[in-house]
C-alpha cells in the first residue's frame, strides 16, 4: 500500500493521512474514477445517491441555484480534498451541487460500499465524522467573518482557504485558479466589487492577477489571525 501511486498522492490531504491504514486502504480498493469536461456535472442538489469523492485532477465548484436561477457559489474543491461525508453519515440527499471547472478527474467511493465496510469497522466512522467537523469549523469561521471583516479581508481569507485546500493540503499551493466571477458569486457581490477588492489587495502587494488565476504573496497559507492590512471596503 505505501508504494500505491494513488495512495501516495492521497497522503497530500492531512485528513486522509491521519486516517487508520485499514480505512487508507479500504478507500482506495472501494473506489474508481470518474473524469469530467469542463462544465460537466458530478451530481445535482437533492440527488439521494451516498458515497464520498475526492478530486484527483483539475477543480470543482461547489454551488447552488435559488429558484430565481441566481448561482450561489460555496466554495471551489481542489486535489486532494475530500468531500459528500455528510450524505454518508446521514443517508440524506446532497446539499449542493458539483460540477467541473476545468478537465477534472475525481474518486468516487460509492456508498453501498463503503458503508457497509464502515458498519464492520466502527471505530472508522469517528474518522469520517472528523472530516465533517473539518467543514463545520471552517464554515462557522467565514459567518464570523461576514461581520467582522471587510471584502478584502474575506477575499484574501477565501483565497487563503482554496490555497490550502481548506487547512487539508499539507504543502499548500501559491497560485489559485478561480475565475474573478466566480470569486465574486463567492462572496455574494458584483463583479466589479470583486474587482475592486481584488486591485486594492494587488495594489498593497497581497496578490497578483493574471486571467483566471490570482498568485498569493505575503500571508497566503496562513488560516488564523489578520491576513495583513488591506484597505477596508469603501
Amino acid at each position: 500500500m505505501k508504494s500505491n501511486p494513488l495512495h501516495l498522492k492521497l497522503g497530500t490531504d492531512k485528513w486522509y493521512r491521519a486516517c487508520p491504514p485499514e480505512l487508507q486502504a479500504a478507500l482506495v480498493r472501494l473506489s474508481r474514477p470518474i473524469r469530467l469536461s469542463d462544465g460537466q456535472e458530478l451530481f445535482q442538489r437533492g440527488e439521494t445517491e451516498s458515497g464520498m469523492y475526492c478530486v484527483l485532477d483539475g477543480a470543482l465548484l461547489i454551488s447552488n441555484v435559488n429558484e430565481d436561477g441566481r448561482v450561489a457559489v460555496l466554495s471551489q474543491f481542489e486535489p486532494c480534498q475530500w468531500f459528500g461525508e455528510i450524505a454518508t453519515l446521514d443517508r440524506g440527499t446532497r446539499h449542493f451541487s458539483a460540477h467541473a471547472n476545468g478537465s477534472t478527474e475525481v474518486l468516487f467511493v460509492p456508498g453501498d460500499a463503503l458503508v457497509p465496510w464502515l458498519n464492520q469497522h466502527p471505530l472508522c466512522w469517528r474518522d469520517i465524522g472528523i472530516l465533517a467537523c473539518n467543514k463545520l469549523r471552517v464554515m462557522l469561521d467565514s459567518i464570523q467573518e461576514t461581520s467582522f471583516l471587510s471584502l478584502e479581508q474575506r477575499i484574501l481569507k477565501r483565497l487563503e482557504r482554496i490555497a490550502t485546500g481548506y487547512g487539508s493540503r499539507v504543502t499548500p499551493c501559491r497560485r489559485v485558479n478561480v475565475p474573478q466571477e466566480v470569486i465574486a458569486q463567492m462572496m455574494g457581490v458584483s463583479r466589479q466589487s470583486a474587482n475592486k477588492a481584488l486591485k486594492s489587495l494587488e495594489e498593497v502587494g497581497l496578490i497578483s492577477r493574471c486571467y483566471g488565476m490570482v498568485e498569493l504573496h505575503t500571508g497566503a497559507h496562513r488560516l488564523s489571525g489578520d491576513p495583513g492590512e488591506p484597505p477596508a471596503s469603501g
